[in-house]
C-alpha cells in the first residue's frame, strides 16, 4: 500500500496531512502538521511604525516609505512555505503527495521545490482549500 500526504497552503497557513486506508478500502485524511503564520495577520503599519499609524522616516512627501514591502513580504512568506515542504516532506515517509495553494503564488511555490521532491507530487491542486473541513478535503482531489 502507498503512502500518500496532502499540502495546502495559503500565506497564512500550512497543513500537512496523511492519507489513511481502513479496512474496508475508504480513504480518510488526518491532520499531521499545521502552522499560523501569525506575522502575515498584522498590519503592515504596525510593521513598519514607530507608533501606531506613524511610518519611521516618513516625511510630509512620503519619501522613504518602502512601497514594494508587502510584495518583499509576500516573497519571503512563498520562499519560507517552500523550505517547509521540503523539511515536511524529508521527515515523513511516503510514495506519493498532494499539493494545493491558491492560484496567485502556487507556481511560485513549486518552482523553489527541490526537483527530486517535485517530482513525487502526482496533484497540484491551484486553490485555497485550507478552511475546507478536513473530512472534505479529498473530496477536492479526486474529483
Amino acid at each position: 500500500m502507498s503512502i500518500k500526504l496532502i499540502i495546502v497552503t495559503d500565506l497564512q497557513r500550512f497543513k500537512l496531512f496523511a492519507i489513511k486506508v481502513d479496512p474496508m478500502g475508504r480513504e480518510s485524511v488526518e491532520l499531521v502538521q499545521s502552522i499560523d503564520s501569525l506575522e502575515t495577520h498584522e498590519r503592515l503599519r504596525d510593521k513598519v511604525s514607530d507608533r501606531k499609524g506613524n511610518f519611521q522616516g516618513v516625511g510630509a512627501s512620503g519619501s522613504g516609505e518602502n512601497h514594494n514591502l508587502e510584495e518583499e513580504e509576500e516573497h519571503r512568506r512563498i520562499k519560507e512555505i517552500a523550505a517547509q515542504i521540503s523539511r515536511s516532506l524529508q521527515e515523513y515517509r511516503y510514495d506519493s503527495w498532494y499539493f494545493s495553494a491558491p492560484k496567485a503564488i502556487n507556481n511560485q511555490i513549486v518552482e523553489l521545490i527541490d526537483p527530486a521532491i517535485k517530482s513525487t507530487m502526482t496533484i497540484n491542486l491551484h486553490a485555497d482549500v485550507t478552511k475546507i473541513p478536513d473530512d472534505q478535503l479529498l473530496e477536492y482531489f479526486t474529483k
